[in-house]
């Protein structure tokens, strides 16, 4: 019984000292890599579980309804939205920007009166490197983010290499 009580109060220590880490990302029409000039805008919350490896988005996009998404990639196991690692802090040249993390179509979009919103919890990052064929590590992935290399691009009809789009950064506070 000592055993029991001992091996919980062990994994619940482990539990609690999980590291999560949380960017966000403002996005727009009006900055690299995506000056398309577009009034759409979003606002995404982004949670990186160290521990488990997963990564939670909530995302929300005004001026931009989910029928206007690249319809070819929306159907693709990648979905129209992405994280993009960028070799420069600038993120103007394309040639430098490989796919990092996919956002794919399915239940955790949802239609708003003005747009859309993405709420996906606990994807793997493997499941979403795989789904884009990345060879970037987690710990990769990780330092990207950390580091200021990583946009998240929303690609629509209109604008398939991306209508608006915004850095990565590490959340305040």
């Amino acid at each position: 019984m000592a055993a029991a009580i001992a091996a919980l109060v062990l994994a619940a220590g482990s539990a609690a000292q999980a590291k999560v880490l949380a960017f966000t990302a403002a996005l727009s029409g009006h900055a690299a890599p995506t000056d398309t000039g577009s009034d759409a805008t979003g606002q995404a919350n982004i949670r990186v579980d160290t521990d488990a490896k997963t990564v939670d988005v909530t995302l929300d996009v005004q001026g931009i309804a989910e029928d206007e998404l690249w319809s070819q990639l929306a159907k693709s196991p990648m979905g129209p939205i992405h994280l993009h690692r960028y070799g420069s802090h600038d993120h103007t040249d394309p040639s430098s920007a490989s796919l990092l993390f996919p956002l794919p179509m399915g239940p955790a979009y949802s239609p708003t009166a003005k747009g859309f919103h993405v709420d996906l919890k606990g994807y793997a990052y493997a499941a979403g490197a795989a789904a884009l064929h990345s060879d970037a590590s987690f710990d990769d992935f990780v330092s990207a983010m950390q580091n200021g290399q990583v946009v998240l691009n929303i690609h629509t009809n209109a604008e398939h290499d991306g209508e608006i789009s915004g850095e990565v950064v590490p959340a305040a506070g």
